[in-house]
């Protein structure tokens, strides 16, 4: 295929006709296309500025989704290229969150569940520590509401001041809390590039600390929500993202992890 969009771990993305890209699945990740499909299709259902997904195909051996092509650039982009937007769109983060969160969606999968099966996949968890997590886990609320949980200025495309969110493979049903709670773990997290010079690090750890700061704040003021219900899912959320084998979040998580566990 021609006319690249852009890469990822699982797929790859390319023009596909007029207004519309097809997303092409890596062969060892094809079991995710329909599962991505028939998340995308509740979601077309929902009023959420979202693609819309037109349906699946067998190309050359691997799965495909064609979408609907989202025009402009991501708000992270936005963002490196004009810093002085960290605010304005920290806000708007947080507002696209608070109404993504109104809406209910019990056909999606439960998040509780999804957490559960994710930190039993962890291998680095030892299993005193494993079945501690997991009986906590089973403390912290259940809901209803729709949680993107991978929401990240990454995933924010923008266009002529116009927003529209991608990425909702892993869209579940649950608690807001614990999506508030992810979107704060990428936030927050210290991991920066290794080819960053000392002064680009603090750039980036200072933009990082402001635009957190004040979509928490926008956020739990909008909601009405408390900091503390969001943080009592950091020891389930933390221990998850492990499964995804990033290594350079390793010991961020494993630091986060260690500290919940003391006070649980």
């Amino acid at each position: 295929m021609e006319n690249l969009i852009g890469k990822g771990r699982t797929a790859d993305v390319f023009g596909y006709g007029e207004n519309k890209v097809i997303k092409v699945f890596h062969k060892q990740f094809s079991h995710l296309a329909i599962v991505e499909y028939e998340r995308a299709k509740i979601i077309d259902n929902l009023e959420i500025s979202a693609p819309h997904a037109y349906e699946v195909l067998d190309i050359d051996d691997k799965k495909c989704i064609v979408y609907e092509y989202i025009q402009g650039i991501s708000m992270l982009q936005s963002m490196q290229r004009n810093p002085l937007k960290i605010r304005i769109y920290a806000r708007q983060l947080a507002d696209m969150h608070a109404e993504m969160h109104s809406k209910s969606v019990p056909t999606l999968p439960n998040i509780k569940e999804s957490l559960s099966r994710a930190i039993w996949n962890v291998q680095s968890i030892n299993k005193k520590d494993r079945d501690a997590i997991l009986s906590y886990l089973e403390t912290l609320p259940n809901g209803d509401r729709l949680c993107h949980y991978d929401f990240h200025p990454g995933n924010v495309m923008i266009f002529n001041g116009n927003a529209s969110v991608i990425d909702w493979m892993t869209a579940g049903s649950g608690d807001p809390c614990a999506d508030i709670c992810r979107t704060s773990l990428i936030l927050e997290s210290n991991v920066q590039p290794y080819d960053m010079s000392t002064v680009e690090r603090l750039t980036l750890h200072v933009f990082r600390k402001i635009f957190y700061r004040n979509y928490i704040k926008q956020y739990l003021q909008t909601t009405g929500i408390a900091i503390q219900q969001v943080e009592r899912w950091l020891l389930p959320v933390a221990a998850a993202r492990l499964n995804e084998g990033i290594e350079s979040e390793l010991p961020y998580l494993k630091s986060i992890i260690h500290q919940e566990l003391l006070v649980i």
